[in-house]
């Protein structure tokens, strides 16, 4: 027949003490005779007390009764503690025969390193006897180095963010070097070869025409590379913050941005002064005001620019009664180098409301329009007021 899992314990209970520092001594009505010293430390199974009221065993399952336990040979045991410890026990129960008691022998099963300093315990309140310091300390290098690997590993997930979006810019300026650019530089090459033809025919007149048309391609040629320098420079500004007055900024920009007689422009309420990088609110607002002055189609173009306070935001928004933007162009219209004109059109690069959506990301804002075909469209700007 096999024996149950017995113990034959030390008489001395300092010897009980050194070994086993998280003892508990039952006997047959579950009452605790004594407890180890880091039991006691912990405030935990006061003697007479029944074990039931500060323990749950929690494996193995349905085991609640002094014979319960008994029967339980060489099991491994899980006890749950009723008081908010941030850990449990786990050990294993020995039967001591003579005297008809129960011994858990044990030790706190730790999660973390972090779950000794909550108790105030110490390496010392361990036994030696299975090693447990050294279990703590290389579990306490593990959790450390763990931390490390994670943080070592953050890092190199916002590296590769970082480098996944540098890489996702650089092949959009590789399509506009690789195509846009090629573009009005073939077209110069090939008006210079009709210019040549003209000259060696003596037919002077067309000359000239070939002379503005290389401009005009020269005048987008440029622009568009200026584009791709301010858009590299965006979000990586670090200039110093000064106050702004909006109303000068933008009657500033209303003279630069209106080459077309007809236009007006207009700021219907008076415009706040902010605390913020000028260069920023410089692009923001030249990129949209430009844009609809160029594109403008009517006998008499407006361009109004609005604001309205609010608690965390200032609201901007920017009008005009151009040709509008259908619906299906929403979205693409911020996207770098996407342009709703002909490649021939001056000026039209596809880069100003892309800077643009760069510019309101970098301030932590937001911007959406509305428009219908041929009456016009308005820009709807939100930015933090902090």
């Amino acid at each position: 027949m096999k024996k149950s899992n017995q113990i034959f314990p030390f008489k001395d209970a300092s010897v009980m003490d050194a070994l086993f520092p998280f003892f508990i001594l039952i006997q047959k009505d579950m009452k605790i005779v004594r407890v180890g010293r880091s039991i006691t430390k912990l405030g935990l199974g006061k003697i007479g007390e029944p074990f039931l009221n500060h323990f749950t065993v929690e494996r193995p399952r349905e085991t609640n009764t002094f014979e319960e336990i008994k029967r339980q040979d060489c099991a491994l045991f899980i006890l749950e503690v009723h008081d908010k410890i941030g850990f449990k026990f786990r050990g294993q129960m020995y039967y001591d025969a003579p005297n008809d008691q129960l011994y858990f022998l044990g030790s706190p099963l730790l999660k973390s390193f972090d779950d000794l300093k909550e108790v105030e315990l110490i390496l010392t309140d361990f036994a030696l006897h299975d090693n447990i310091n050294q279990f703590l300390f290389s579990m306490q290098m593990m959790i450390s180095s763990l931390k490390d690997s994670k943080n070592i590993a953050d890092s190199l997930e916002k590296s590769n963010r970082v480098l996944q979006q540098k890489n996702e810019e650089l092949q959009n300026f590789a399509h506009i070097l690789s195509h846009d650019l090629k573009t009005p530089i073939r077209g110069v090459l090939t008006l210079s070869e009709f210019m040549q033809e003209d000259i060696e025919n003596n037919q002077m007149d067309e000359v000239n025409s070939h002379i503005e048309a290389i401009k005009r391609r020269v005048i987008r040629m440029n622009g568009l590379i200026e584009g791709i320098l301010d858009f590299s420079k965006i979000g990586m500004l670090k200039s110093k913050k000064e106050s702004i007055d909006l109303n000068v900024l933008i009657n500033e920009i209303f003279e630069d941005a209106i080459t077309k007689e007809n236009i007006v422009c207009t700021i219907k309420t008076k415009l706040p002064i902010i605390h913020n990088v000028r260069v920023l609110f410089v692009q923001l607002f030249s990129n949209l005001i430009s844009n609809a002055v160029k594109h403008n189609d009517k006998e008499q173009g407006g361009i109004t620019v609005d604001y309205k306070a609010s608690k965390d935001f200032h609201e901007f928004s920017v009008a005009d009664n151009g040709p509008g933007i259908a619906k299906s162009y929403h979205e693409k219209i911020f996207k770098l180098y996407q342009t709703l004109n002909e490649d021939e059109e001056i000026d039209s690069t596809g880069v100003g409301l892309s800077i643009v959506k760069k510019i309101i990301t970098v301030l932590n804002g937001t911007i959406t329009l509305e428009s219908k075909l041929n009456e016009g469209t308005t820009f709807y700007i939100k930015i933090p007021n902090s």
